[in-house]
Parts: C-alpha cells; sequence; structure tokens
C-alpha cells in the first residue's frame, strides 16, 4: 500500500492544504472529463461519505459524516485522517485497500471477534478492460463512535478517470445500530419461545410417560384377554405420542423438519418394536424434499407411525396364518410382503399416501369401523383439516391429503 501522508503542523498546513487544495481542483477536473460530478454525488446527500485521492488524502467530506462523526470538514480535508472517524489510532481504511487494489488485505485488517460482522466483495464491469472497477461493502461494530459505539453498514467504489486509471475512492456509512438491536432483539425472544416450547414438549412427554405408567399398571388387575386387548388399544396411540413427540424435537429447527428422515428412521424403529427382520417386509420410502412444521409434523408423525404399524401387524398374522396352515416352520414368510409411502407436493395441499398389498385384515377393517387407532387417526386427519380415503382392491391404501402451512 502507498504510505499515507504524515500529518502537518504550524505553517506547513498552510501550505499543504493549498497543495491538496490543487489536488482536488485537479481530480474535479479529471471527474468531469468522465462526466462524473462529484459535487452532485456528495452534495446534500443525506448519506454520510467522503472521498480521498490516490495518495490517500481527503478531498471531501459531506456534512452528513461531519454529523455522524463529530469531525468537521475544515479539520480532515487535505489529511489522511479519515481513520479517526472509526479508530483511536492510525491505520488504513477500507478506503485506502480500494485506492491501491489491495483487496486482498482487507480481511487482515478487519477481522473481528464477533460473528455477525460480514465483510464481502464484489466486482463491477468486465475484467481485462478499463471500465472493470471493484467496490465493497461490509457491516461492522465501531466502539468508538457515540456513547455506546455504533453498527455501520458500509460500502466503498473506486473512482476512475475516462482511461480507467483509479483517481481516488469514495467511502459511504448508513448507522445500522438499531437495525442490530431489533435483530437481536428478535433472536432473543425467539431463544426465549424456542426453550419455552421445548420444556412444554418435556412436560407433555413426561405427562404421556405418567399416563403409560398408569395404564400399564391397571393393566395387572385385568384377568380376561378381551379387556387385556382394550386396554392395549388404548396404550399402543399413547405410545406412538410419546415417540414421535420424543423424535421429532430432536430437530434443531422445529419450522422446517426433514419428514422424509423422519419416517425412513420411524419405520426402522417400528421394525425393531415387533422383533422382524428388515429385509421381511420389502419398504419403499419417496419423500424428499418434504419440510413440515412442528404442529404438522406431530400428526402426520403419529398417523404414518400407526399405519406403518398396522401393516407390521397385518404382515405377521399372515405368516402366522400361512404356517398354521402349511405346517412348515422353516420359512413362513413364502411372498415379500411390500410396504410404500409417499408425499406428493400439490400446490395448497399435501397428499400422503401408505400402501402395503398385505392380504388379510382385520374383520371389518374401514376407516368407520369401530378401532381405537382408526378413531385416533381420523381425529389426527380431522386436526390437520385434511380428508382420507381408503381402498382395499389389490392391498390396503391410504389416501390422506392435508393442507400446508399458511
Amino acid at each position: 500500500m502507498k504510505k499515507m501522508l504524515a500529518p502537518t503542523n504550524g505553517s506547513d498546513h498552510g501550505d499543504e492544504l493549498r497543495r491538496e487544495n490543487a489536488k482536488r481542483k485537479e481530480l474535479t477536473e479529471l471527474l468531469e472529463e468522465s462526466g462524473i460530478d462529484l459535487n452532485e454525488i456528495m452534495g446534500v446527500s443525506p448519506v454520510p461519505q467522503f472521498v480521498i485521492n490516490k495518495d490517500h488524502n481527503v478531498i471531501y467530506w459531506n456534512r452528513a459524516l461531519e454529523k455522524l462523526s463529530k469531525i468537521n470538514a475544515d479539520q480532515i480535508l487535505g489529511t489522511n485522517k479519515q481513520w479517526k472517524v472509526f479508530y483511536d489510532s492510525e491505520r488504513p481504511c477500507m478506503a485506502d485497500f480500494i485506492v491501491d487494489g489491495h483487496l486482498e488485505e482487507i480481511p487482515k485488517w478487519y477481522t473481528t471477534k464477533n460473528s455477525r460482522s460480514k465483510f464481502m466483495l464484489r466486482y463491477h464491469g468486465k475484467r481485462g478492460t478499463k471500465t472493470f472497477g471493484s467496490s465493497c461493502e461490509a457491516v461492522a461494530f465501531f466502539p468508538l463512535m457515540g456513547d455506546k459505539g455504533k453498527w455501520l453498514h458500509f460500502t466503498v467504489d473506486t473512482i476512475k478517470n475516462i482511461e480507467g486509471e483509479v483517481i481516488g475512492a469514495v467511502e459511504t456509512f448508513e448507522d445500522v445500530t438499531k437495525q442490530i438491536h431489533l435483530q437481536d432483539e428478535f433472536m432473543k425472544n425467539l431463544e426465549e419461545k424456542e426453550m419455552l416450547l421445548r420444556d412444554i414438549q418435556h412436560r407433555i412427554k413426561n405427562d404421556l410417560q405418567t399416563i403409560d405408567s398408569m395404564i400399564h399398571f391397571q393393566s395387572h388387575y385385568i384377568t380376561d384377554n378381551e379387556s387385556m386387548e382394550r386396554f392395549k388399544e388404548i396404550q399402543n396411540p399413547v405410545k406412538s405420542m410419546i415417540q414421535i413427540h420424543r423424535k421429532l424435537y430432536q430437530s434443531k429447527d422445529l419450522a422446517n423438519i426433514d419428514f422424509g428422515v423422519f419416517v425412513r428412521s420411524l419405520v426402522l424403529d417400528r421394525f425393531r418394536a415387533y422383533g422382524i427382520d428388515r429385509n421381511t417386509i420389502q419398504v419403499d420410502i419417496d419423500i424428499n424434499n418434504v419440510l413440515l412444521d412442528i404442529n404438522t409434523a406431530i400428526p402426520c408423525g403419529i398417523i404414518a407411525n400407526e399405519l406403518v404399524s398396522d401393516s407390521i401387524k397385518r404382515s405377521l398374522l399372515t405368516a402366522k396364518l400361512e404356517e398354521s396352515e402349511d405346517g412348515k416352520h422353516e420359512n413362513p414368510y413364502k411372498m415379500k410382503d411390500e410396504l410404500a409411502m409417499k408425499i406428493t407436493d400439490k400446490g395448497e395441499f399435501y397428499l400422503m399416501t401408505v400402501y402395503d398389498n398385505i392380504k388379510v385384515s382385520p374383520e371389518n377393517f374401514g376407516l368407520q369401523n369401530n378401532t381405537l387407532d382408526m378413531w385416533f387417526i381420523n381425529k389426527l386427519i380431522t386436526q390437520l383439516r385434511g380428508t382420507v380415503d381408503l381402498e382395499q382392491e389389490n392391498g390396503t391404501l391410504f389416501k390422506i391429503t392435508f393442507k400446508k402451512k399458511d
């Protein structure tokens, strides 16, 4: 980088100002040749800005910057003290790097411990031509400005003559302290709500586990099989809700849960829960790029869990019947059972289909039967403001539609 001029004192300062005025006049003339009116650029602009020449000396310091920096133009014009706006000791500003074309030096000087400070480089024009220029912009915190420091968004652009030569740089500033503080407040509130939501989830999970334990405890006093089956019908949805809550709330982003990843994990869990090999049923999960919020993912997850569990139970029942009929025990799964789940984006709503080719079904299996599982599924679909159709011609096919998040 070119060396900045050392500050001058006494009578030398007057000579220095005269020389800078001459340079300023020369720069203005060059700009006019390029069709650029610097007075019009700076003038009464409400945006704080200054201009330096190729020797790094300030030639323009507008009124808006005087107000922001508390430094009058006559104190800084003709000097290289533009750093005083931001720092307590002499060091290069962004405009100095731009003038010299040393953009690679910027990260070395503008590193910060504050992760919210951002620095970006962008280029204008076409490389290898006279019109190619460069500019950069940044958001950073300056603790010396004001009583408590200020956040500034600043941009720097080169100024070129008609020949494409860099003759200066203009740096502009915008005080974004209020915006940053509002953003901080928003993020703080968001984090508090996230913590509250997770706390509520934890309490719900504990309450569900308490209910599950109470049902299990009461089941010890039941002696007949029919009543025991009724208790299991009550207990199974509760267990499903506990599992779904536990899995979904492990997601880092509760507003965008990857439902495909969740369902694949859920199916594996169901296989393990029923103690059957993964190869027993051929599974096809076609759910890609489907992001659901927590309020949609929970009922959808419970529905998926119930339908997958039902398919597995009917697959086991099929194997048991075949074993009983054939009297063969070495390979009860003669034909490969299939289970497929898919979610299709239909614009304003999603279509979720769950299909299996398992022939055997419980008696009177259907949406209107009196089993607790089907009552529970219908309640969840109503909660989603959705609809459901059931086809049983070539297996069992559920078609469930539900609206997307508003």
